[in-house]
């Protein structure tokens, strides 16, 4: 596939991306569905957020521009800017950790930048029109943070060579983190937080919360950054080990 990948027109390559990304966004709808039925005695929010054609014409928005940013991946790796590797297991591992970690790092700086009183109400305020979720909210995003994220990947490409099935399991965990913050159920067990490095992964109680109380909760995978810049919520423990469907007040 990487060979006629490497050797196909741009219209190939756009029709390729454009029919994977229909395909992410359509397995995270149904995996956001397929959760609150499972879940549905965990749930966080009473309810999901009614779909809305604004909405649902922004979401169909971000499966184009996500596709545009992988055609210009794929443009740049077939000039020899980005370098995909071979690799075993463990270097597949040891890269998806490094990737998830540096994409934690950038994304909860950009997600900070664009909370910034001067930018919050020209970009991020659309998504969080969604103070509960529903199965599109991932994809409910204006178009500079679509841009913004695709291209904090690419740069991470073009600095460090991944190997190919490195890249291809974080941009599964990317989907399911994703999906799962977005479920508005939790399906994690409490006594994740009882282990130490697991306690750390960002569930989807985590990023339900940055819905309900915006200043709070800015990273995506894990609670790292909010750890260490004193963002994350200080009644998440309480919340995410007590009954789901219980909204903290503010």
């Amino acid at each position: 596939m990487l060979s006629q990948l490497q050797s196909a027109t741009w219209v190939e390559a756009a029709v390729f991306f454009l029919v994977a990304n229909a395909l992410i966004f359509a397995s995270s709808v149904a995996g956001c569905w397929l959760l609150g039925v499972v879940f549905h005695q965990r749930r966080i929010f009473d309810r999901w957020e009614p779909l809305r054609a604004l909405e649902m014409t922004a979401a169909i928005g971000s499966i184009f521009l996500n596709a545009a940013v992988s055609v210009l991946g794929w443009w740049l790796w077939t000039r020899g800017l980005i370098h995909l590797r071979m690799g075993g297991i463990a270097a597949a591992l040891i890269d998806c950790v490094v990737m998830t970690l540096f994409m934690d790092l950038g994304m909860y700086g950009f997600h900070r930048l664009v909370h910034h009183p001067r930018l919050y109400g020209l970009f991020h305020r659309f998504h969080h029109r969604h103070e509960t979720t529903n199965p599109i909210s991932l994809f409910v995003l204006h178009p500079v943070e679509v841009l913004g994220f695709g291209g904090l990947m690419i740069v991470f490409l073009m600095i460090y060579p991944v190997s190919l099935a490195g890249l291809l399991i974080y941009l599964g965990l990317n989907v399911l983190f994703g999906t799962l913050g977005h479920s508005g159920v939790e399906p994690f067990p409490r006594r994740l937080r009882e282990i130490p490095l697991l306690r750390l992964i960002g569930t989807s109680t985590f990023h339900a919360e940055h819905h309900e109380h915006p200043r709070y909760n800015f990273g995506f995978y894990t609670l790292i950054w909010d750890k260490l810049f004193g963002t994350l919520d200080p009644e998440y423990d309480a919340r995410f080990r007590g009954h789901p469907g219980s909204q903290a007040p503010r």
